[in-house]
């Protein structure tokens, strides 16, 4: 069996540490996620007999919460150094206007969660048989949700845009 050593790790190309590390994240999650389905899965919930109450639901939530609060902090990480070791150079790279991109992604995103936190829903929901009616966190979800649709699209029509060709008949 190979030892993973720090200077093992030194050694690989980003591309082999992003497949370990998806590995690892994909074991972990079918781990999880199967022992919650596995093990008392099918327990009655003692004020509703008519609900689940599984036993693992707090482990299921803590791995999402670290996986999101990890991957949080990765991306502030990574945006501060790409900004402290990015230069003028760096601002067109193959004619690609790398740096404007950048920041129009970083006000795309910024905008998206502002309008769609204040445009989102704070209308009550059921939530088995009880209303909830939390109007900062039904406008979250709902800015999640939303912020997540205009990405994707905006990503579809770069990518549509792209293969088209259109931009090089610009030109």
């Amino acid at each position: 069996m190979m030892r993973l050593t720090l200077h093992g790790i030194k050694t690989l190309d980003a591309e082999q540490v992003s497949t370990r590390v998806l590995y690892v994240l994909v074991a972990l999650a079918v781990a999880v996620f199967g022992a919650f389905f596995i093990i008392g899965y099918d327990e009655p919930y003692a004020d509703n007999p008519q609900f689940n109450a599984p036993v693992l639901t707090d482990v299921v939530l803590v791995f999402i919460y670290v996986l999101v609060v990890v991957a949080v902090v990765l991306v502030v990480v990574a945006a501060c150094i790409s900004f402290r070791r990015r230069d003028r150079a760096a601002a067109v790279v193959n004619n690609v206007p790398a740096a404007k991109i950048t920041w129009a992604v970083a006000v795309l995103l910024a905008a998206s969660l502002v309008v769609t936190f204040a445009l989102g829903s704070s209308e009550p929901v059921l939530v088995n048989g009880v209303e909830y009616a939390d109007v900062f966190w039904l406008k979250a979800t709902d800015m999640f949700i939303n912020t997540s649709i205009v990405l994707l699209v905006v990503a579809v029509c770069g990518v549509a845009f792209g293969v088209s060709g259109y931009n090089r008949k610009i030109k």
